[in-house]
Formats: C-alpha cells, sequence, structure tokens
C-alpha cells in the first residue's frame, strides 16, 4: 500500500464543511463547487492526522485492511477537489488580472432591470487626471485587462480622451461596455484604434422585448450600431442579455440573433436591487421569485468567485470596491490611493461566504448550495428578508433532498 505524505498537507482556504447528524459534506466553494460526504466519525478520523508528522502512518495503525483503504479512497478524494493541498502551494499565486474602472454614472436610458438605477442616481463622471493615474498603475503592475463601463460611457463628450490615453499607456486589453445607442460614425476610428472588445447589453431577442426593458426605439438603434461596426471591421463584438421570465425561454432566439450578426452571445443573471428591485413584478413571474440564477440547473457548492481576487473595481468616485455588479452597495475596499496596499493583500479581501454572515442562513446545512457564487447576486439576496425567505422556499427542500436524502 502506497504511504501518503500527510505531514506537508493543509486544508484550502475554499474549503467549507456542513454538518448533518452524523454525516459530513465537505467541498470547495471557490475553485469547483465539488463535494464528498461522508460520516463525521471518519472525517474526524482523517482530519486528526492532516499536516501532523508521520500523520498517514499514524492514520493506518491499528486499522484494518478495508478501513484503510477506505480512508486512502477518502484523501484521494479530498485532493482530487482540492479541498486539501501541499502547504507550500499557495492558492494567491494568482493575483489582480483586470481592472473594471466606471467612467461615468450617466446614462441616456432608464432600463427596468438596472440594479444600480444609472440615470436615476448622482451624475458623476471619473476626472481625466484618476483615470491616468488608474491606467498608469494598471500598466506597473501586468494587469492583463481593463473593461471600461458606466452608466454609459458614450454620455461623455470626451469619450474619446479616455479611450486614446488608454491605447497610449497601457499594452494589455481594453474592453468597453455600452448600450450601443449614442454610437455614431464619428466614433469608429477611436474605437477601431484602441478598443480590443465591445460589449453591448441588449436584454431582449427581439424589438418588443428589447424594448420593454430599456425603452422604445433602442433595438432597431442597437442593430443599426452593430452594422455601422461590421460595415467598418470592428468585428470583436459581444451582446448581452440578462435572463428574465420574458425571455429565458427565448435563449435560442436570442443565439440565432446573435448569429445572424456574427456577435457573441453572453447570458447573465439578474441583480435584485435598484430599479429591478422596483420592477421586480413585471420581471420575474410569482413562481420563478428567488431562482433566477437557476442553482438547481448545476447543484454544487460554488458559493464564492473571484471579485477581489482577480477582478477588482474602480467606480467613478476613485473608491475600489469587490465587483461592478455591486454598484453603491458595494464593500469600500479603499480608493486609488491604496491600490498598491490592497493589490498585495487580496488574500484578505473575499474570503467570506455571504450565507455565513446572515441569519438565519448561517445555520442552514445546505446554505452553500443555496449560494450563488456570484457575490453580488449573494449581497442582493441575503441582505433582503424578502427575497432570502423567497429564496429558502424555493430552493431548501429541493436541495435538503439532493444532498441529505431527506
Amino acid at each position: 500500500m502506497n504511504e501518503i505524505k500527510l505531514d506537508n498537507i493543509c486544508f484550502s482556504d475554499n474549503t467549507r464543511i456542513l454538518n448533518h447528524y452524523n454525516e459530513i459534506v465537505i467541498g470547495n466553494v471557490r475553485e469547483c463547487g465539488l463535494w464528498i460526504k461522508i460520516l463525521t466519525k471518519d472525517f474526524e478520523k482523517i482530519k486528526t492526522y492532516i499536516g501532523l508528522e508521520n500523520g498517514f502512518e499514524l492514520l493506518m495503525r491499528n486499522t484494518d485492511n478495508a478501513r484503510k483503504q477506505y480512508y486512502i479512497e477518502i484523501i484521494k478524494a479530498l485532493a482530487k477537489i482540492k479541498v486539501i493541498k501541499r502547504k507550500d502551494w499557495s492558492e494567491n499565486k494568482k493575483t489582480i488580472e483586470r481592472l473594471d474602472i466606471e467612467l461615468t454614472t450617466k446614462c441616456n436610458l432608464r432600463c427596468k432591470h438596472c440594479s444600480g438605477e444609472y440615470g436615476e442616481q448622482d451624475k458623476s463622471s471619473m476626472p481625466q487626471e484618476m483615470f491616468h493615474r488608474i491606467i498608469h498603475w494598471a500598466a506597473e503592475n501586468n494587469i492583463s485587462s481593463v473593461t471600461l463601463s458606466g452608466g454609459e460611457i458614450f454620455c461623455l463628450s470626451n469619450i474619446s480622451k479616455y479611450l486614446e490615453y488608454a491605447r497610449k499607456n497601457f499594452m494589455g486589453r481594453i474592453d468597453i461596455i455600452s448600450n450601443a445607442t449614442l454610437i455614431y460614425p464619428e466614433h469608429i476610428s477611436i474605437l477601431k484604434s484602441c478598443v480590443d472588445e465591445i460589449s453591448i447589453s441588449l436584454d431582449g431577442y427581439d424589438k418588443n422585448s428589447v424594448d420593454f426593458i430599456r425603452g422604445q426605439g433602442v433595438f432597431d438603434k442597437v442593430i443599426e450600431t452593430i452594422i455601422l461596426l461590421k460595415n467598418n471591421k470592428i468585428d470583436n463584438i459581444s451582446l448581452s442579455m440578462v435572463l428574465t421570465s420574458n425571455n429565458k425561454n427565448h435563449v435560442t432566439d436570442f443565439k440565432e440573433l446573435c448569429n445572424k450578426f456574427e456577435v457573441k452571445p453572453i447570458l447573465r443573471t439578474l441583480s435584485v436591487k435598484g430599479r429591478a428591485l422596483k420592477f421586480y413584478d413585471d420581471l420575474i413571474n410569482d413562481n420563478e421569485k428567488g431562482k433566477e440564477d437557476n442553482i438547481s440547473k448545476r447543484i454544487n457548492m460554488l458559493a464564492m468567485c473571484n471579485a477581489g481576487s482577480q477582478i477588482l473595481s474602480i467606480n467613478a468616485s476613485g473608491k475600489v470596491t469587490l465587483c461592478s455588479a455591486m454598484e453603491e452597495s458595494n464593500v469600500i475596499l479603499g480608493d486609488i490611493d491604496e491600490l498598491d496596499i490592497i493589490f498585495h493583500d487580496v488574500k484578505r479581501i473575499n474570503t467570506i461566504c455571504v450565507v455565513d454572515t446572515v441569519t438565519p442562513c448561517n445555520e442552514c446545512d445546505v446554505r452553500y448550495f443555496c449560494s450563488s457564487m456570484c457575490h453580488a447576486v449573494n449581497t442582493n439576496i441575503y441582505n433582503n428578508n424578502q427575497l432570502k425567505e423567497k429564496r429558502c422556499e424555493q430552493y431548501k427542500n429541493l436541495l435538503e433532498k439532493h444532498v441529505w436524502g431527506i
């Protein structure tokens, strides 16, 4: 029987455990969501020897062959799902790779699903001098890409100056997010020379579905813009659709629309806050509330994302946050003067699962299965009692049956 070294092994920071009577579920909540279920007594026995000098020898001592083989299988399974790891293996080899930069909170649309209420909140734009500092920091720290967003960045009359400066001083990838209704022929030159990908928010599959969410005439204008871009050989374009009860059964239609114009389709989860919360009844049917991210499609323990570990967001006022999807309710990590500190201390930034911080969820024996992998979705749901209770109603019985067989 091959000996396994346990003295140089420890539990990953991404490991979480759930208890139910005499059983436990142990899994990886960030990297893969994979998990195993074993008897508590067996886990406690193995755990005693993890990281202990001569741990494997001690675990095998006075143990019959069948039990020895079983312990080995458990240890291999824990290693396979990255619940245990070598002590000298750093989980922070990956560091910040992308910056999401909010250039403005101005917006020309009032979309029903907008979680940030852009266009209605106080309008502010990032000063060019601040943007220059961020771009230089990104270049100096070998950031791979920056994504520029709003609001709507083409509400800025001087958007070309931001794009030109970024391209001149940053060698990484530059992507932009836009509703595409303010892109005109005079923007083509700057887009071709400075932008690597244009992500267009559409949120529907035809004229009626888009105009319902974004306003009259938006669909026609977006299609007009896509044709303009394509005719000028700007091909790296994606179209996104936030899923609601009104469009979720038309994903095929959305993808066919994208295929027609040779753009990449992206599906997004509705973030229920801001204007989306005000229009919740219009966006989500009663029997689907709490199921916006459809976790039942693939039940796992993914309860954390890369916000704050590989991605940082900077809002228009220069505050550094975990994620651009969380807008004004975000976790503030500091401002741009503290980017160096944040950059070199990413491990502390996002290691807490939201479901561990709210009651009664923190006592639930399926909470990591109920949790979304998106920090923004979790914050919006579990800090809103109505949404939290609705999610519990939708999922708890299903998850308990799946995980614990009850």
